[in-house]
């Protein structure tokens, strides 16, 4: 079974924030890249969204988190549909 991906406009304001970060502390061409990462990782729920942990931060077994390189990616499974709902970085 295929999940759709949507993205929540927090998390599409956290992408843009982390693009705005990389670009002032190292390049735009690396923030372009790096967010390409993170919608390549993003993209992989579509098929296993329940292979990643539960979520640390909630007790509901449908939240779960995906790790890329520090940052954590929060979304929500439901019946047909993984939402995004903020990514940010883990310290």
């Amino acid at each position: 079974m295929l999940y759709s991906i949507i993205v929540e406009p927090e998390a599409l304001d956290d992408l843009q924030s982390i693009f705005r970060y990389i670009s002032q502390k190292d390049s735009q061409n690396k923030a372009i890249a790096f967010v390409r990462e993170l919608e390549m990782s993003i993209s992989t729920l579509s098929e296993m969204p329940f292979r990643c942990r539960k979520s640390y931060y909630t007790d509901d077994e449908t939240t779960r988190d995906l790790i890329h390189k520090g940052y954590t990616i929060v979304f929500q499974v439901n019946a047909t549909k993984v939402h995004i709902l903020t990514i940010f970085r883990q310290k």
